[in-house]
């Protein structure tokens, strides 16, 4: 995706975002898992296709489309995702967030870490998250400056006719 369709969807995003309801700005602790990359297509309680790669997340009250600042306590790391789905089932668990969320707080090596959850407010949104991911495009173009993803095709295997 281009940079510019990027902050097409970032303004689509944020004016969804600020139309539902929200109550006071709590926060919440709790411990978090994720979603596992095989997961990549399935449906959400929203309606889209679960992308690893997004910065989503599975909230139990949170209203479709609040950005949520979710903070690993241990480390301290902050990441900024968006609630599209219902979850967890597990009433030990507080939210569950996507692959690629989980990997920027520390998550994917233990599976559960402790956290504290914050929505954001309409104010402090859309600067917060364009730092944020302009932050995370640079970082990802400086690792893999060229990605492309080219499905090899399967060679058939000839079969010997039988006489």
């Amino acid at each position: 995706m281009t940079l510019q369709i990027k902050r097409f969807l970032l303004l689509i995003f944020l004016v969804w975002g600020l139309s539902s309801p929200r109550g006071d700005a709590q926060i919440q602790q709790g411990k978090a898992s994720y979603y596992h990359k095989n997961l990549s297509g399935k449906k959400t309680y929203s309606g889209e296709r679960y992308n690893s790669y997004l910065y989503t997340a599975a909230h139990k009250k949170f209203p479709m489309g609040t950005w949520l600042e979710v903070t690993n306590i241990q480390s301290g790391v902050k990441s900024y995702v968006r609630v599209n789905d219902r979850g967890p089932h597990q009433k030990r668990l507080l939210i569950d967030v996507s692959y690629s969320a989980a990997k920027d707080l520390g998550i994917v090596g233990a599976g559960i870490a402790p956290v504290q959850v914050r929505a954001l407010e309409a104010g402090e949104l859309a600067d917060t998250l364009l730092t944020f991911l302009q932050r995370r495009d640079s970082l990802i173009l400086k690792e893999h400056p060229y990605i492309i993803h080219v499905k090899k095709a399967k060679k058939k295997k000839k079969r010997k006719k039988r006489k």
